[in-house]
């Protein structure tokens, strides 16, 4: 059976409002009614021996967890993880309390691990967690450091729910609370999200088998810009987790990326050394220059880095090798119009303009990128063929001899002139 968001919405329709008039009146923070029933499906069509929460707050995804799995009428077993050991909108309330007051007696195993992280419990979790739910703190590399956790305890082809995946979308969060978009967005294998529009859950499958291209693709994805400096002792134990589950180079690999990246959130907009992350960022994004999630990472990076006409400039060249000529064309037009641009950057815009069909802008761009630096034979290629398609014949001559000048015995550069001048 193939598993839809279409499929989970409709299956737990009548659950989850069911559920919905059981609510606390004091419960708030929440999952909503329209994460609801994508939770509850999922639980539904899954049906999850072992169910892991990270954040629980109230309880109250807790209790619908539980609502499920009772209705599943099979051995189950709850675990909700949470750092704090009161509900953070009221402390006089435990953290789960909507759980012991909605299910006070239960067939289904419900435990609270309260006032420790996920890496300090594997232990406690054990093996053979079918369902996951990472709804903790939000602030990027939380998720992804909840994720490599919770790893050692994942079932083969788990699913892991993730929540706010779009919570950096509201104007009061200014574009924060990324980290479970970063993990979402960048996803390669089978995931699925809520019919919300922009939707807040989503959910992504583990793979069958942890393998070197999934823990590069994690690896890749943590040095995405963290918004969150994070106590060097927990990396420490997370690395360490790593490399007992996937070796001791693995160990390093991410250790060395928890360093890094914890050292740049400090002050980075204000600090030089934020550009030797974005070169970092640019020559891992490029060795995988055909892969959508490596793609968002650029993307997402432009969020934390506005100011960069380095990293908007890498990003249109992705976009243009990818065929997507209006998103390439945005972001290179942002990379030119910033204080950092070059030459370079000009050059390549005249270039996706005259991809497009545009040829005004893309000579008007060209010919300003020469103006700048005269001595780079490829701005010269592309103004020679710029001209050529505009009927421009002398100046393409021109600018294809200038171009042979400059570099000898460059094939294209060679045929082009020998074109012109037939």
């Amino acid at each position: 059976m193939t598993i839809t968001s279409e499929l989970c919405e409709f299956v737990a329709k009548t659950a989850s409002r069911v559920m919905l008039e059981k609510k606390p009146l004091w419960v708030s923070g929440n999952i909503s009614e329209f994460d609801q029933p994508l939770l509850m499906g999922l639980t539904k069509l899954t049906r999850p021996k072992k169910v892991v929460e990270i954040g629980v707050a109230s309880g109250w995804s807790g209790c619908i967890f539980m609502d499920i799995l009772e209705a599943n009428r099979q051995p189950a077993e709850y675990i909700g993880i949470d750092l704090s050991p009161t509900y953070y909108l009221d402390p006089s309330r435990k953290t789960g309390a909507a759980i012991s007051e909605l299910f006070p007696s239960s067939p289904i195993n419900a435990k609270l691990l309260l006032g420790s992280l996920a890496i300090d419990l594997q232990k406690e979790i054990g093996k053979d967690v079918d369902l996951a739910f990472i709804d903790g703190d939000h602030m990027h590399p939380w998720a992804i450091l909840d994720l490599l956790s919770l790893m050692p305890t994942l079932s083969p082809s788990a699913y892991v729910l993730l929540h706010d995946l779009n919570l950096s979308t509201y104007e009061r969060h200014n574009q924060a609370n990324r980290g479970p978009k970063y993990l979402y967005e960048c996803w390669p294998f089978e995931k699925l999200h809520s019919s919300q529009n922009l939707p807040m859950i989503g959910a992504v499958r583990m793979p069958q088998r942890i393998d070197e291209k999934f823990l590069t693709l994690l690896l890749n994805t943590t040095y995405t810009p963290w918004e969150a400096k994070i106590t060097p002792s927990i990396l420490v134990k997370i690395a360490s987790s790593i490399g007992n589950e996937y070796g001791p180079s693995w160990e390093k690999k991410f250790q060395r990326a928890f360093d890094q990246m914890n050292l740049t959130t400090t002050n980075f907009t204000k600090s030089s050394s934020h550009q030797d992350f974005i070169g970092e960022l640019i020559r891992i994004v490029s060795r995988h220059p055909n892969s959508p999630a490596h793609l968002e990472m650029l993307h997402s990076a432009t969020f934390v880095f506005p100011e960069s006409a380095k990293l908007f400039h890498h990003l249109s060249v992705l976009q243009y090798r990818a065929g997507n000529i209006e998103e390439a064309l945005t972001s290179s037009l942002q990379a030119v119009n910033l204080p950092e641009t070059s030459a370079h950057y000009i050059s390549f815009l005249g270039e996706l303009y005259l991809a497009s069909g545009n040829l005004t802008q893309a000579g008007e761009y060209l010919r300003k990128a020469i103006l700048l630096q005269d001595d780079v034979s490829i701005f010269h290629y592309r103004l020679a063929l710029m001209c050529e398609k505009s009927g421009l014949l002398n100046e393409a001559i021109s600018s294809a001899r200038r171009a042979n000048q400059l570099t000898s015995n460059n094939s294209d550069f060679e045929k082009l002139l020998q074109r012109l001048s037939d």
